[in-house]
C-alpha cells in the first residue's frame, strides 16, 4: 500500500512539472546570476537625508533597509538593526538628525552577475541580512537579502507541494524538544 501511495505522490508530481499552468515555476540555482531574482526596488536617500523621512520610507514600502548615496555612488546602508540598536530609545530629535550618523558606511556589495551562491556566503560568512547591488558605477541598484533568496526557492515548489498530504507513517520525535 505505502508503494503504490508513493508511486501515486511521483505521478502526480511528474504530472504538475509538466503543466505550465500549475503554479510550479522554474527553481533558482545557486549559480544562477542575482539577476535571476525577484527583488523589490531598493528604497535610496541621499547622504544629509533627515532620519524621520528615511524611517518614514522604511515604513512605506515595509522594507527592511534603505541604500544610502553621495554623489550617486552607494554610501552606506541603514537596517531595521540600525535603527533598533542605534535610535530607538535614546531620545533623539528625528528631525534634526540624519542617516549618515545611524549608516553602516561602505558596506560591502555585489553586482547583479554574482552567483546567488556567493550572495549567500556573503551573508552567512558576514552576518549580514541585507548586501546591496550596485553597478559598474557604484551606483545603488538593488538590495538581496536572505527572504529574497528563500522566497524564489519556495515560489518554485508550487502551492500544490506545500498542500500535498503528510506522510501519514512518519512518526513525531520519541522524546521532547530540549530534552
Amino acid at each position: 500500500m505505502q508503494e503504490n501511495q508513493f508511486d501515486d505522490e511521483l505521478k502526480r508530481m511528474d504530472e504538475l512539472e509538466n503543466d505550465a499552468s500549475s503554479g510550479i515555476q522554474e527553481g533558482v540555482s545557486m549559480d544562477d546570476p542575482l539577476s535571476g531574482l525577484a527583488l523589490p526596488q531598493p528604497i535610496v536617500v541621499n547622504t544629509g537625508t533627515p532620519l524621520n523621512e528615511a524611517v518614514q520610507k522604511l515604513q512605506d514600502r515595509s522594507l527592511g533597509c534603505l541604500l544610502v548615496e553621495s554623489d550617486g555612488k552607494l554610501a552606506g546602508i541603514m537596517t531595521e538593526r540600525d535603527i533598533l540598536l542605534k535610535v530607538t530609545g535614546k531620545g533623539l530629535d528625528f528631525e534634526k538628525e540624519i542617516v549618515d550618523d545611524f549608516m553602516t558606511p561602505n558596506p560591502e556589495y555585489l553586482k547583479m552577475e554574482d552567483a546567488v551562491a556567493y550572495a549567500l556566503n556573503r551573508m552567512v560568512v558576514s552576518g549580514f541580512r541585507h548586501v546591496p547591488i550596485v553597478d559598474d558605477n557604484k551606483k545603488s541598484v538593488g538590495v538581496v537579502s536572505l527572504v529574497d533568496i528563500v522566497q524564489q526557492v519556495a515560489s518554485s515548489l508550487g502551492e500544490e507541494i506545500f498542500n500535498l498530504p503528510p506522510i501519514p507513517e512518519r512518526k513525531g520525535f520519541s522524546r521532547p524538544e530540549g530534552g
